[in-house]
């Protein structure tokens, strides 16, 4: 249900749900309409403004009155450094998530390493070639943001 504000003049009073501030009126679905919110002395509150992760923050603020609507959400650019924070925190992110699909195809050829040593035979040189090429990932130019096309197939 949708937040509104209860306004004196550009003051901004409670904010919570419509059916908290009224609850003996009946709204629709989609909440009270802009007729409705003008002769009740009230506006509706944005709560979230779309940004770009990469390059800008939503933060909470005071709430404030501009264009007819209450905000309690403003979108700022980061300086340099929270961008670097985040393209670290991304990296190391699927540098995990990359590790453990290493570890995962891995040990799905293990069988072939163990019958090989089972059978006092060599590991097939192309079973080798990939596991090798599994415990090298990490050192890929594309590391750690892998696609597709960087990962070894088996043979």
């Amino acid at each position: 249900m949708m937040k509104i504000a209860q306004l004196d003049g550009s003051t901004i009073g409670d904010i919570a749900e419509c059916t908290a501030l009224y609850p003996n009126t009946s709204f629709p679905k989609s909440g009270p309409d802009a007729e409705w919110l003008t002769l009740n002395e009230c506006a509706e509150v944005v709560t979230f403004l779309a940004f770009n992760a990469s390059t800008q923050k939503n933060e909470s603020v005071t709430p404030y009155l501009s264009g007819g609507k209450v905000y309690t959400r403003r979108v700022t650019d980061m300086t340099d450094a929270e961008k670097a924070a985040v393209v670290t925190a991304n990296n190391a992110k699927a540098a995990a998530k990359n590790r453990a699909q290493r570890d995962a195809l891995l040990s799905e050829s293990d069988w072939m390493v163990i019958k090989s040593q089972e059978t006092s035979t060599t590991l097939d040189a192309d079973w080798a070639t990939y596991r090798q090429a599994l415990r090298d990932i990490t050192a890929h130019s594309s590391w750690p943001n892998l696609t597709s096309g960087d990962w070894p197939s088996a043979p």
